[in-house]
C-alpha cells in the first residue's frame, strides 16, 4: 500500500506540472442541487449504471465544458457511454485526454454562468462487480457494493443536495431474499425504501435531502448467488491478479477506488466531472427491450389482423429489420425507388399510393430528410409511434397466444416457398410472403439454401431495389409469371399489395446475396449504432425505472409492486468496492 499511496503522489504531482496552465485557467464552482444514482445489477451479472445531476454553476465561474469519465484500460467499450445534457445529445463522445477513460465534450452546450443544467451519463455492460458473501449468516449469496461519483469539495459547495442511491437486483431475486447494507457515511435513514419495479425487480432506495455532492456514501446489497451465470462472480484469487494486473497497466484499480471509497479525492488536469468505475464491454440487452411491460399483462385470445411488422414489434425484433421490412413493404406497392444503397437515399413516387400504412409514410418522410442526425430522429419518431400502436391494438388480448399464432404464420410462408413445385412458383410465393418470411430467425440462411441452386425469376420491383439493374431483352411472353390468386397457404401477403408479374431472372446466387446483404445492411446504415438508436426508441415506449428525473420524497418511481420488509446484511470483510470518486 506505500508504494501505491507513492505513485498515487507521484501521479497527482506530475499531472499538476503536465497541466497547470489548464488548472489555473479554468474556475470551476458549483452546487449539485439533485443527484440520482442508479444501479441496475442484471441477469448477466453485469452493471448498468444510471447517473442525473443538476449542475448550478456558479455565476462567477467558467463555464462547465466537460464531463469525463475515468475508466481502467482495456476495461470498457467507449460504445457502452452515452450522455445528454439538458435532454440534448453530448456533442461528442472520445477518449479523455486527462484521465483514462471517456471525455463527454459538451462544447456549445456548456452550463454557462449562473444558469442550470441537467446531465444524465450511462455506462453499460460493468463487469466484475459481484463478490462471494463471506459472512456466516447465509449461504450460496453474493454482494454488490458501490460508492457514487463524488466532486472535489473545493468545486462542489452543495450542502442540501436531494440524493437518491438506488440498487436493482437482478430478475429472479424474491421478495424475501435480497439483503442491503446499511450506508457508510450517508446523512440520511440507514433503511431504505424496499420494494418492486413495474418488471417486479427488487430494489432498495435511499433518499435525503441532507446531503452533497463531495462526501463518500457507500451502500451494498446481497442476494442469492442462483440468479446469475457463476462466471459473474469474481473470487478472491480473480480479484487479487486482475487488481496487479489493471493497477500495472493504468494506475487504477479497485483497490485504488477503494481509496476514493473512504475519502479523498484526485484532481487530474481540468476535469469537470471525473467517475471512476470498472467498465468491460458487454450488449445493454435493456435497451433493446422497446415494447413495454404492460404488454406481457395476459389478456384472452389471439390478436389477429396485424402486419408482418407489427407482428415483428410484437416479437420485439431488432428494429433495422423492421425498417428493412417497411422499405420491401414500399417497393413491393411502388412507394419507393432505392437511387443510392450506401448511404440509403430513396425516391418516393408522385402520388403515392392509397392504402400506405402510417409507419410506411413515416419512413417515406423521414427519409426526406437530406441531414443523417434529422433522418434518424424522423425515423425513431416513427418507431415510437409503432410501437404505441402495436401496444394499444394489443390491448386485452394474449400476447404469447398472439406470438405463437403469427409464429406459425412465419413457419408456413418458408414451407409454401420451399415446397414450391417450380422455380416459378417458388420467387412468386417468396415475393409474395416476403416480410413474413423476413421475421424467420434463420432468414438469411433460408434464403440461401432456397435459391442458390438454380436460376430464380425476379420480382417486379427488382429495378426500383438495384439503382442501375437493367433487365435482358425478352421476346413475348418469356420469362414473366402472373402469382396465382391463390397458393393454397392461407397466408397473408407480408406488405398487402398484389402479387405482380416477375422479371427475367438471374442467377440463384446473385438474388440471394443481394437480399441478404440488403436485409442487413441498407436500413442499418440509416440509423447508424443500432443499440443506440433503439436506446432512444427505449426510453420513451419502455423507459428504465427511474425516479422520474426528479428528486423527491415520494420514493423510487420505478416501482409500483408494493413494499415490503427487509432484511440487513452482516458487514462484509472480503468484499471489493465498485466505487467512483473525487473530481470536479
Amino acid at each position: 500500500m506505500k508504494k501505491l499511496h507513492s505513485l498515487i503522489l507521484f501521479l497527482v504531482l506530475i499531472a499538476a506540472l503536465i497541466f497547470p496552465a489548464a488548472v489555473s485557467a479554468q474556475t470551476y464552482r458549483f452546487t449539485v442541487s439533485e443527484y440520482e444514482v442508479e444501479a441496475y445489477l442484471e441477469q448477466d451479472g453485469s452493471l448498468t449504471l444510471r447517473y442525473y445531476m443538476v449542475f448550478d454553476n456558479d455565476p462567477a465561474a467558467d463555464p462547465l465544458d466537460f464531463v469525463d469519465l475515468g475508466l481502467p484500460y482495456a476495461q470498457y467499450d467507449i460504445k457502452n457511454i452515452t450522455g445528454t445534457i439538458n435532454d440534448q445529445p453530448i456533442p461528442k463522445i472520445g477518449n479523455s485526454a486527462y484521465v483514462h477513460g471517456a471525455e463527454l465534450a459538451l462544447q456549445d452546450l456548456a452550463i454557462q454562468p449562473g444558469e442550470t443544467g441537467t446531465v444524465i451519463a450511462t455506462v453499460t455492460g460493468i463487469t466484475g462487480v459481484l463478490f462471494p458473501y463471506d459472512q456466516a449468516d447465509r449461504e450460496n449469496y453474493i454482494n454488490f457494493q458501490f460508492s457514487p461519483n463524488t466532486f472535489g469539495a473545493e468545486y462542489d459547495r452543495s450542502t442540501a443536495t436531494k440524493y437518491r442511491m438506488t440498487i436493482v437486483l437482478p430478475p429472479g431475486v424474491g421478495v424475501n431474499d435480497g439483503v442491503y447494507y446499511p450506508p457508510s457515511g450517508w446523512p440520511g435513514s440507514d433503511t431504505p425504501e424496499a420494494s418492486t419495479t413495474q418488471d417486479g425487480r427488487v430494489y432498495y432506495s435511499w433518499y435525503t435531502e441532507n446531503a452533497n455532492a463531495h462526501s463518500d456514501y457507500n451502500f451494498g446489497a446481497a442476494f442469492p448467488a442462483s440468479v446469475v451465470p457463476a462466471g459473474a462472480v469474481i473470487s478472491k484469487e480473480e480479484y487479487a491478479q486482475q487488481e496487479e494486473e489493471t493497477s500495472s497497466g493504468s494506475g487504477f484499480s479497485f483497490d485504488l477506488g477503494a481509496i476514493f471509497c473512504c475519502g479523498g479525492s484526485l484532481i487530474f488536469g481540468a476535469v469537470t466531472v471525473l467517475g471512476i468505475i470498472k467498465g468491460a464491454k458487454a450488449e445493454s440487452k435493456r435497451k433493446m427491450a422497446y415494447m413495454p411491460p404492460k404488454i406481457s399483462i395476459e389478456g384472452q385470445g389471439i390478436k389477429r389482423g396485424l402486419t408482418a411488422v407489427e407482428a415483428g414489434i410484437l416479437m420485439e425484433e431488432p428494429l433495422d429489420k423492421i425498417l428493412t421490412m417497411i422499405m420491401f413493404g414500399l417497393l413491393k406497392k411502388e412507394a419507393i425507388t432505392i437511387t443510392q444503397k450506401d448511404p440509403l437515399t430513396i425516391k418516393a413516387s408522385e402520388p403515392l399510393p392509397e392504402g400506405l400504412y402510417d409507419y410506411e409514410k413515416g419512413f417515406i418522410l423521414a427519409f426526406l430528410n437530406e441531414k443523417l442526425p434529422e433522418r434518424k430522429r424522423a425515423l425513431q419518431t416513427t418507431m415510437i409511434d409503432l410501437v404505441n400502436s402495436v401496444t394499444a391494438k394489443m390491448k386485452g388480448f394474449s400476447k404469447a397466444e398472439t406470438v405463437a399464432y403469427y409464429k406459425d404464420i412465419i413457419t408456413r410462408a418458408w414451407k409454401a416457398v420451399q415446397d414450391a413445385d417450380t422455380p416459378e412458383i417458388k420467387s412468386a410465393q417468396y415475393d409474395h410472403t416476403l416480410e413474413w418470411t423476413m421475421l424467420d430467425k434463420d432468414f438469411n440462411t433460408k434464403t440461401e439454401q432456397t435459391f442458390s441452386g438454380g436460376p430464380v425469376i425476379v420480382p417486379m420491383w427488382w429495378p426500383r431495389y438495384n439503382p442501375g439493374w437493367q433487365p435482358a431483352a425478352q421476346t413475348s411472353g418469356g420469362g414473366g409469371l402472373s402469382m396465382p390468386a391463390s397458393t393454397g397457404t392461407g397466408l397473408p401477403s407480408g406488405s398487402g399489395s398484389k402479387p405482380s408479374l416477375s422479371l427475367p431472372n438471374i442467377p440463384g446466387s446473385d438474388f440471394a446475396a443481394s437480399m441478404i446483404n440488403g436485409a442487413s445492411s441498407m436500413a442499418a446504415g440509416a440509423i447508424g449504432d443500432l443499440t443506440g438508436f433503439t436506446g432512444a426508441i427505449t426510453s420513451k415506449t419502455n423507459p428504465i425505472p427511474t425516479t422520474s428525473y426528479k428528486s423527491g420524497s415520494g420514493g423510487f418511481r420505478g416501482g409500483g409492486g408494493g413494499g415490503h420488509s427487509c432484511a440487513c446484511a452482516c458487514a462484509c470483510a472480503g468484499c471489493a468496492c465498485a466505487c467512483a470518486g473525487g473530481g470536479r
